[in-house]
């Protein structure tokens, strides 16, 4: 895969299409058909930067960066929000092997599931107003 950055800012989740047509064309290459649940990660990470970090105003920007490497994708979602204490959703269990019933779906913390369960890395930075998804291409094991 050739190494390709796209760099935006975003002030509604509904804008992500504007920058989704530029990447699309390398999630296809990167994950095939896991390309729907990687893209559906991305925008998760961007409503809950948008819901929970700006309280769903369009008044302050997201920076959304989309990194395509040699062997994996790493995605920066970054919202000008107070943060948030992402700690209490650490899980020490292997996330990707739970399976919560559907009272637990309705739960604050779903999204954070989704990311878990559909990339390699999830991680934020201290303040909670940041995170890093990474996921190795399907052919990278």
């Amino acid at each position: 895969m050739t190494k390709t950055s796209f760099v935006r800012y975003i002030n509604n989740p509904k804008e992500i299409k504007n920058i989704r047509k530029d990447y699309y064309p390398y999630l296809v290459e990167g994950f095939g058909s896991d390309q729907l649940l990687v893209e559906a990660s991305i925008s998760e990470a961007v409503v809950n930067a948008w819901r929970h970090g700006h309280e769903e105003s369009d008044d302050r920007s997201i920076r959304v960066e989309v990194n395509f490497l040699h062997s994996r994708m790493v995605v920066r979602i970054t919202d000008q929000g107070e943060g948030f204490d992402w700690q209490k959703y650490q899980c020490h269990n292997d996330m990707r092997h739970w399976f919560p019933c559907m009272e637990e779906l309705e739960e604050p913390g779903r999204g954070i599931i989704l990311l878990l369960r559909v990339m390699d890395s999830l991680r934020y930075n201290k303040k909670g107003n940041e995170c890093l998804l990474m996921k190795k291409y399907q052919n990278q094991g």
